[in-house]
């Protein structure tokens, strides 16, 4: 967590938004909220040399820096997500020429908290990241924002809203770290033979992904052994064919809730999910937040966005 005092004092600082919570933690369900803030430095300010007790993620807004970690020196810019994770030592130092911007959110997992799975393999790959430096190509600034602007304008629900975005932020910082949600197959590049057969089966489910309801019927319409592509696939592309099916599914689901064309029970049929329950139980183990909370959420930083334009 950062003293934000500095060894240059706050007269360094052009503006700083603080919102430290030390004395009284903030609960958002199996998420706890520390520190939030918005520090616009300027030229060679620091951030004294401290031990992380919890997860940090910083975004930088504009300018350059330097973020020191256990002796290792990693130069920041514009678009950069820093992650720190629990009993690291470090300390921040704004560029001479090009003064540093940016969010932080300091975090923790409650572990007594085990209504979301999610979350437990989040912190699990926090945990593993090998470099902690990622640039922003998910729009991490947008719940940042979001939180900045429901602490200025306390309101009713504030604080349901402050839990959705830092659930959001969370997962956007782990995505950016440790997915690739651009995956895609090219046959081009692979072998004749099972490479021919995975791609049939990819673009199978892209093309009636509404009309799957099983997955054996694949292998039915494409004239396989289920048992043999699923093995297959699997080598070929490092996901199940289930795993790859929940994902298209999912994209398509977000992509629906954006547009808010559907209302979710629908969206659960279109998709062949049992029922609404299954499917909102499905979407909040991957997203870690309800179809219904993701929906809104989505609102207000479309709204948001609008204003700023």
């Amino acid at each position: 967590m950062k003293k934000l005092s500095g060894n240059n004092g706050n007269s360094k600082a052009y503006f700083h938004f603080d919102n430290m919570y030390f004395e009284n933690p903030q609960q958002h369900e199996s998420i706890i909220l520390y520190q939030i803030g918005d520090l616009s430095c300027k030229k060679g300010y620091t951030v004294t040399d401290h031990r992380q007790y919890c997860y940090e993620i910083s975004y930088v807004v504009s300018g350059k820096g330097e973020f020191h970690m256990d002796n290792r020196r990693f130069e920041v810019e514009e678009g950069d997500i820093i992650l720190n994770v629990p009993g690291e030592t470090h300390y921040i130092r704004t560029d001479d020429e090009q003064p540093m911007r940016y969010y932080y959110a300091g975090f923790n997992f409650d572990a007594s908290n085990e209504g979301s799975p999610a979350f437990v393999h989040i912190k699990k790959m926090l945990d593993q990241t090998q470099y902690p430096i990622v640039k922003n190509r998910l729009q991490i600034d947008v719940p940042f924002v979001g939180i900045f602007n429901e602490l200025v304008h306390l309101n009713s629900y504030s604080s349901v809203m402050v839990g959705m975005y830092l659930r959001q932020l969370i997962v956007i910082a782990y995505r950016s770290f440790h997915e690739n949600w651009d995956l895609g197959y090219k046959p081009e590049l692979k072998e004749a033979g099972a490479s021919s057969m995975v791609y049939e089966v990819i673009n199978y489910i892209d093309v009636h992904l509404q009309r799957i309801t099983e997955l054996s019927q694949i292998a039915e319409e494409l004239h396989y052994n289920y048992s043999y592509m699923s093995n297959c696939f699997s080598k070929e592309i490092g996901l199940t064919i289930q795993e790859y099916y929940n994902r298209k599914r999912f994209e398509k689901a977000v992509q629906w809730l954006k547009e808010g064309t559907m209302n979710i029970t629908s969206i659960a049929e279109k998709l062949n999910y049992q029922s609404i329950h299954t499917f909102s139980k499905a979407f909040r183990k991957n997203f870690g937040l309800s179809p219904s909370e993701y929906q809104t959420m989505t609102k207000v930083a479309e709204t948001i966005t609008n204003k700023e334009q």
